[in-house]
């Protein structure tokens, strides 16, 4: 038998549907074919697998566009493979296997495809539809190809979905560069493998899935197994979450935590002990970090824990943060193991601080109560005693100092657990009693000075002033008593002392007043003595202007420095203002001068001379000759008369001027 006839005999009898595909049409079919589209092998000839397809496939993908991409692949020598619908022959569809090859054939035969169809074994479908894992089936180029019911019912998506798009799309952002180098790891050779990443849900969540995935290279497919591990993944994270927690929670406590076995052998320690770094302790003896005089207290104590199963406690001395001495309040409790071993968690706290403010607290309540002792008020603390009806009636002393003891007027050792109501001998037991129910039933302090009245049999005894301070405490009332008898007596007197220094501060300020209006009335005489002392001083100095270039200043009365100044300020101003030639300084009203006066004198005709005019002295007396004299060469500077016409006359001839005629009426 030829190779043809041996091929065709294995063509005729092979069990799966064949077909030879010229140009996308059927140029050869075998019975299997006719099997699988239930007519006859001539009837499939001259057909194209479109015609055999219905127009759509269940993706909703149309069946010509998508055979004719398949179709056009195989022939470029890439073999194709393919879940595929097809038509029956009278009616009903069948879902195969598909596979197209291109057919090796001589140069110039032409292409010719060979399409291997097989129908899915409806067993095989029914278990594939039932599985909980996700099976499918990819190509390399990304895409899902198959994929079984599991997938909607996890991920929400249909699987035309799921299979429009690239699988990557649905990759969690933060594991797509991770899967991608999982997935590269087929390039290297290797048919199978397993990793984990996130896989986005339609309601947007994102699930956990475990991939099991194999190479089926001649194929160019991959076959995949996706679990949901969503669950198991969450559990794991809670897990690492609550280590770290626990972890956080061990290391960062600030006490030390130390897990010691049987035999107090260091186990773990969640921090290093001052002076010591962690594995410097681990493995060494609990009572190598304490002093030996607690050896036998904390050996009793790990004992009694180990044999009760009871928590301990016990305070050893070590060392601090800064190696410094510190103390330690150490709790124990066992930790029962699987091997019927116990270890011990001891909580060793350093308590350094709270001992000082121990130590401190119990030094300040002795200064208190030596300071509450030895005070001049007497104190007191009452708890509160009630009636049948629950109200606070009464009030029991529970505490007092000796001034407390002595102003209720018995020993203290009497006065301890008394009623206040039973104090009736002590005019301040009823004003207390009244007091301290009022601060209870308002709940406010109160704070006053009452008047003790005179105890009974004693009315002539004046009565006691006592200042309460009453401040409500629990159940109870803390009361503050001083006796102000004293100070009120010296407030009294002060009092008075006050209304008698106000009455004669009154009597001052009337006779301020008095001494206020007479230094008015000097000051307003002294205005017009000072008004009037002006007007005498311009009218002694007149300055009378002759005739044109000779000006007359007749001097009156006693001539000092002050009176001086005034003389020149004036004369100065009215001879630059006259452009005199000569000023006449008449002396006929001076009755005594002196040397300073002369000096003045010179003083206004030097002063005179440097504004270009001459002074003329008339009416020179005796005295003031004599004066002029003792001056000596300094009385040169200016000319001297008897009589003021004489300066006058002189002035007229010397300037060469006529003498004025007298106006009338003139003297």
């Amino acid at each position: 038998m030829s190779h043809r006839d041996l091929h065709r005999a294995a063509f005729e009898a092979a069990e799966d549907a064949l077909l030879l595909l010229e140009n996308g049409r059927v140029i050869d079919a075998n019975p299997g074919a006719a099997r699988l589209f239930s007519g006859h092998a001539q009837g499939l000839l001259g057909r194209e697998l479109a015609d055999l397809s219905p127009l759509l496939q269940p993706d909703g993908h149309p069946s010509a566009e998508g055979l004719k991409q398949k179709i056009e692949a195989a022939s470029r020598g890439e073999p194709q493979r393919f879940r595929w619908l097809y038509r029956r022959h009278g009616g009903g569809f069948v879902l195969a296997d598909t596979q197209l090859a291109r057919l090796a054939l001589p140069d110039g035969a032409g292409t010719v495809l060979r399409a291997v169809m097989r129908e899915e074994d409806q067993e095989q479908r029914r278990l594939y539809a039932l599985a909980v894992d996700m099976l499918g089936i990819a190509t390399l180029d990304g895409r899902f190809k198959e994929l079984s019911p599991s997938w909607e019912r996890t991920l929400g998506f249909s699987r035309q979905e799921l299979m429009a798009r690239p699988y990557v799309d649905f990759i969690h952002p933060e594991d797509k560069a991770r899967t991608l180098t999982e997935t590269d790891t087929f390039s290297t050779g290797a048919q199978t493998l397993t990793y984990e990443n996130r896989f986005l849900c339609k309601d947007g969540s994102y699930r956990w899935l475990e991939w099991n995935a194999m190479l089926a290279l001649d194929e160019g497919l991959v076959y995949f197994v996706a679990r949901d591990v969503t669950r198991r993944k969450s559990a794991e994270l809670a897990l690492r979450e609550s280590e770290a927690k626990l972890r956080a929670l061990y290391e960062g406590i600030p006490h030390y935590l130390i897990v010691v076995d049987e035999d107090a052998r260091i186990v773990s320690v969640n921090r290093p002990y001052p002076v010591l770094r962690k594995e410097g302790i681990l493995g060494r003896s609990l009572y190598d970090f304490m002093p030996p005089e607690h050896h036998d207290a904390v050996r009793r104590t790990l004992g009694n824990v180990l044999r009760t199963g009871e928590q301990g406690r016990y305070e050893v001395i070590g060392f601090g943060s800064n190696g410094e001495r510190a103390w330690y309040a150490n709790h124990v409790s066992p930790i029962p193991g699987a091997d019927e071993s116990t270890n011990l968690l001891i909580i060793a706290e350093d308590v350094t601080d709270r001992r000082r403010a121990e130590e401190q607290r119990r030094e300040t309540e002795a200064r208190f109560h030596a300071a509450v002792e030895a005070s001049m008020d007497a104190f007191l603390t009452m708890t509160s005693r009630r009636d049948e009806r629950e109200e606070v009636a009464d009030f029991a002393i529970t505490g007092l100092n000796a001034r407390a003891a002595a102003m209720l007027s018995m020993p203290r050792e009497a006065l301890l657990g008394k009623r206040v109501s039973e104090l009736g001998h002590s005019p301040e037991a009823g004003v207390l009693l009244d007091r301290c129910l009022r601060v209870v039933r308002k709940g406010a302090p109160r704070e006053e000075e009452v008047l003790l009245p005179a105890p009974p049999g004693e009315a002539s005894r004046p009565g006691t002033w006592v200042h309460h301070q009453i401040v409500p405490i629990l159940d109870g009332v803390a009361v503050t008593m001083r006796d102000t008898t004293d100070r009120k007596r010296l407030e009294d007197q002060l009092r008075q002392s006050i209304e008698r220094l106000e009455t004669y501060a009154e009597e001052l300020e009337g006779k301020n007043r008095m001494l206020a209006e007479e230094n008015a009335e000097r000051e307003r005489t002294a205005s017009v003595l000072r008004q009037q002392r002006e007007a005498i001083r311009a009218l002694s100095t007149p300055i009378i202007q002759a005739w044109e270039g000779v000006l007359v200043l007749p001097i009156i009365g006693a001539l000092d420095s002050g009176r001086a100044t005034q003389i020149m300020e004036k004369l100065l101003g009215e001879i630059v203002r006259t452009q005199a030639h000569f000023a006449v300084l008449d002396l006929t009203g001076v009755e005594d001068v002196d040397a300073p006066t002369v000096d003045h004198l010179l003083q206004v005709a030097r002063a005179a001379s440097l504004l270009g005019s001459r002074c003329l002295v008339s009416g020179v007396s005796p005295r003031v000759a004599q004066a002029i004299v003792e001056l000596g060469s300094d009385a040169r500077t200016f000319e001297t008369f008897g009589e003021l016409e004489d300066a006058l006359r002189h002035a007229l001839r010397v300037s060469g001027a006529r003498l004025p005629r007298p106006r009338r009426g003139d003297r």
